[in-house]
């Protein structure tokens, strides 16, 4: 494995077979637990740095937390109010860099946040100049402060009583999956192996530093692997895998639960991102996604397994409440059309709300050639990925050839300079909405399947009547997105099962069949496919729905 660049990567199915039997051959400098966003992003670091590198996760890339966010690449401006400049700081400048290293996955989203009196705004106008001169040149757009009147110009959805006028400063939007996704592909292109569905069943001190024993969640079998080094990024499985070496260690990590709701524009026609003050002074927001619009999230103590932590009707209440204390025509239960749910996890900090838990990342190196990272936020992911790689190299005594700097080193999908010349010297489709949302979701790979669909223009058909999946974008997944499921492909490289719940139910079969072309499935397979997610999904749904 080398640092060379393989942009010509097929990264499907059999690359990962491949990756999981190649892990076994020799001494690895390092094996990354957990292909969440930090996980993610250290195996990027680690490849960039010449690193040996495997990064196994027992489920799908990104199938736990870092598939279940808001989808917001934000500053933190609250962390402000708390007192943490050095955290506001560090996520305002990484937004940046962000927008150079995938642009596409970071799009401008206007921010509102109402105030209810003179002296509120002005509070907020103080917050956010000082925002900008924490972010320095690296800031977005200026803030704007808007009066009552002004407010409801831009915004006429919002209730007009306790309304004194707003502020509007500017985050972003991302697609927290597919940002994953990108980073693991990046390492897969430096040469580091990459697996998902490989789950780690004991870690054991060795001669060469450690043994990582893996069962393969396809049922090929079980390996050891020999590595210099283990980075837990393992997010709410932290101590999970901490307690392979400590096992009597108390827990670090606590876990607070997320959900979100969508529901049609119509019913919440809101032009802005919102940021609502909830019934009991939490902040949640009203984001708008094209003909939807979600609402979220939640922050309450969890103590269920973290694969699947569902909804309630309580928290879907909670979120209606909000939404109707704010806006002038707010959505019920039975508008919603889409659910998601996950867990953050937040290093424990015991007798404080959910809410008040530092969104901190904590760095810690074991007793072994072991390096923890617990926290955090996605914003800082690259940060966080970057210190936990110095400590590594530190450890294992690794000098990187040259000088390594990622925030220089575009994703997977290229940068905006790089998009631009593709999409310049490539014929655009003759659907130019379906041509724009290629490439604004894709980045470079769009390249590839416009091409595709202009040799064989069936591949621009939707797949189940789902007007945001075309056959093209399925083959995509399967080839070169080591998609392996129905959920892989409709909860994470599509969204369609969280924004669309229903849509999604209604399209699995014919979805799965698709695929089982592609994997190779019999018709019990397929069936079993459509089932097992589209039990989970009705369910969910149906427990929002009885808000």
């Amino acid at each position: 494995m080398s640092a060379s660049v393989n942009d010509s990567l097929d990264f499907d199915i059999h690359w990962r077979a491949r990756a999981f039997e190649r892990a076994a051959d020799g001494v690895l400098d390092l094996v990354v637990v957990g292909g969440g966003i930090t996980g993610a992003g250290v195996a990027r670091e680690a490849a960039l740095r010449g690193l040996k590198t495997l990064v196994v996760d027992k489920g799908d890339f990104a199938s736990g937390t870092s598939s279940r966010s808001s989808k917001l690449i934000h500053g933190g401006l609250r962390y402000l109010a708390q007192g943490d400049i050095g955290l506001v700081r560090e996520s305002a400048r990484e937004r940046a860099v962000l927008r150079r290293l995938a642009p596409h996955l970071a799009k401008p989203l206007e921010m509102l946040i109402p105030t209810a009196s003179l002296a509120g705004r002005l509070k907020m106008q103080a917050g956010l100049w000082g925002f900008e001169k924490l972010a320095g040149d690296q800031g977005a757009e200026h803030y704007q402060v808007l009066d009552r009147a002004e407010t409801l110009r831009v915004e006429p959805g919002l209730k007009s009583t306790r309304l004194a006028g707003c502020v509007i400063f500017q985050e972003f939007l991302t697609d927290d999956a597919r940002l994953v996704l990108e980073n693991i592909q990046s390492a897969a292109r430096l040469g580091a192996l990459t697996v998902n569905y490989a789950e780690v069943t004991g870690i054991e001190s060795d001669a060469a530093g450690l043994r990582v024993s893996l069962l393969d969640g396809f049922g090929q079998g079980s390996l050891v692997v020999r590595t210099h080094a283990l980075v837990n990024a393992a997010g709410p499985w932290f101590d999970r895998v901490r307690g392979f070496g400590a096992p009597e260690s108390a827990p670090m990590v606590q876990l607070t639960r997320g959900i979100h709701l969508v529901v049609p524009f119509d019913k919440l026609p809101a032009r802005h991102s919102v940021v609502l003050k909830s019934p009991d002074g939490r902040s949640t927001f009203v984001v708008p996604r094209g003909k939807l619009v979600y609402i979220g999230t939640t922050d309450t103590l969890y103590e269920g397994a973290p694969e699947e932590p569902g909804v309630s009707s309580a928290d879907a209440a909670y979120l209606l409440e909000s939404v109707a204390g704010t806006f002038e025509v707010s959505p019920c239960a039975a508008d919603i059309v889409g659910t998601w749910s996950g867990v953050r996890p937040l290093l424990r900090q015991d007798g404080k709300a959910p809410s008040e838990i530092s969104r901190r990342d904590e760095l810690m190196v074991g007793s072994g050639p072991v390096v923890a990272i617990a926290g955090g936020k996605l914003t800082t992911y690259r940060r966080m990925a970057e210190r936990v790689c110095v400590e590594v190299c530190r450890l294992i005594g690794h000098e990187p050839e040259g000088g390594v700097n990622s925030a220089d080193a575009p994703l997977a999908g290229g940068s905006s300079e790089q998009q631009e010349a593709a999409r310049a010297a490539l014929k655009p489709l003759a659907d130019v909405s379906l041509d724009a949302r290629l490439w604004s979701s894709y980045g470079l790979a769009a390249r590839a399947m416009v091409e595709a669909i202009h040799a064989d223009a069936s591949l621009a058909q939707p797949v189940a009547g789902l007007g945001e999946l075309i056959q093209a974008e399925v083959e995509h997944y399967v080839k070169h997105e080591m998609a392996t499921s129905l959920d892989d492909v409709l909860r994470r490289r599509s969204r369609l099962a969280m924004y669309d719940t229903r849509s999604a139910i209604d399209a699995a079969p014919a979805v799965a069949s698709v695929l089982g072309v592609m994997l190779g499935w019999d018709e019990a397979r397929c069936r079993r496919e459509a089932e097992t997610a589209t039990s989970l999904w009705s369910s969910e749904l149906a427990a929002v729905r009885a808000a």
